[in-house]
């Protein structure tokens, strides 16, 4: 992954957040030190958290995680609504479709082969 497009994304997180993040794959401890930090390396299945008990999922690979619509589920599952979901992928021919079916996406930029955005959780009416 091109540097540039790792910082772009890195970018969305706010320097003083200190909630709970789901750290898919990208070991942000030096950039959050005040967060709660549960690191995930792979999605089979359910990941091992709570049903809404994230406050922000931040995934520097997401292709590598496995099936792109079940990852997509797990991570909307753990987050609580309204949280916030950033990631940079290699994305597939239906990526954005699934992404907006279960994010509201307030930022998506492509770069070459990659494509970088920033989403918030649909909240239930």
């Amino acid at each position: 992954m091109n540097r540039e497009i790792k910082e772009k994304t890195l970018q969305y997180i706010p320097e003083d957040f200190s909630g709970v993040i789901l750290d898919l794959r990208n070991k942000l401890e030096h950039i959050c030190p005040e967060a709660e930090i549960i690191p995930v390396s792979k999605i089979h299945g359910k990941i091992g958290v709570d049903d809404e008990s994230v406050d922000m999922a931040v995934c520097l690979k997401l292709h590598k995680l496995g099936d792109i619509e079940n990852s997509l589920d797990e991570i909307c599952r753990v987050l609580k609504g309204g949280g916030t979901f950033i990631a940079c992928l290699k994305p597939c021919d239906n990526f954005r479709t699934i992404l907006k079916d279960k994010f509201n996406v307030n930022s998506y930029h492509t770069a070459g082969h990659y494509a970088y955005f920033e989403a918030q959780k649909r909240t239930v009416s």
